[in-house]
């Protein structure tokens, strides 16, 4: 299977599987994926745009996509090519926000304790990502306060939920059968000479 190919299957999969998804398991796509590759890139970009993106959904999306990096450029053309989209999805997810384009949450989620990444510490369970925040002259742009705070509302603990339901990477069981049984497909192979 060519990579292009995957990546649409792939990409087809999870939008099938979204389409009908709680709002915990868009939350522990948005903490477990990997940001890497094409596909990936296309189902966040989906994502962003749907209307029932979640404000935790939204904010994981948001601070996975490591925000900070881009705070070292003051505009998307200075960014260098390869991280352009990432540039535009960063500032479409606050966009987002500070216009109040989001429903009502019904899950919550805080950047500063992100149960997706334990830490093993009791006294702050969940990793910070605010801390990751570049401040001062070394920043082009601060990061909007509404980005910061946490969303209100139960927080999930998406590691465990992942781990019960045996996701990986983002992906529940039948997508990562699907696409192994895809994978393992033997190519057409014509016999003549």
């Amino acid at each position: 299977m060519e990579d292009d190919d995957f990546d649409g299957l792939y990409l087809d999969l999870m939008q099938e599987f979204l389409s009908e998804a709680t709002p915990v398991q868009w939350l522990a796509v948005a903490c477990t994926m990997n940001y890497d590759g094409n596909g990936n890139g296309a189902l966040v970009d989906w994502m962003i745009k749907q209307r029932q993106l979640e404000p935790a959904v939204a904010k994981a999306l948001y601070w996975y996509l490591q925000p900070s990096y881009y705070q070292h450029y003051a505009v998307q053309e200075k960014v260098p090519s390869i991280n352009r989209k990432g540039w535009a999805r960063v500032q479409a997810l606050t966009e987002r926000f500070e216009s109040g384009k989001l429903p009502e949450p019904t899950i919550g989620w805080d950047p500063a304790n992100d149960l997706a990444s334990p830490t093993c510490k009791s006294e702050h369970p969940g990793y910070d990502w605010t801390a990751e925040e570049v401040k001062g002259k070394d920043a082009a742009w601060s990061i909007p306060a509404i980005m910061r705070t946490a969303v209100p509302g139960p927080q999930p603990d998406i590691y465990a939920y992942c781990d019960e339901h045996d996701w990986e990477e983002g992906m529940p069981p039948h997508v990562q059968e699907a696409l192994n049984a895809a994978m393992n497909e033997e190519p057409d192979t014509d016999d003549e000479d």
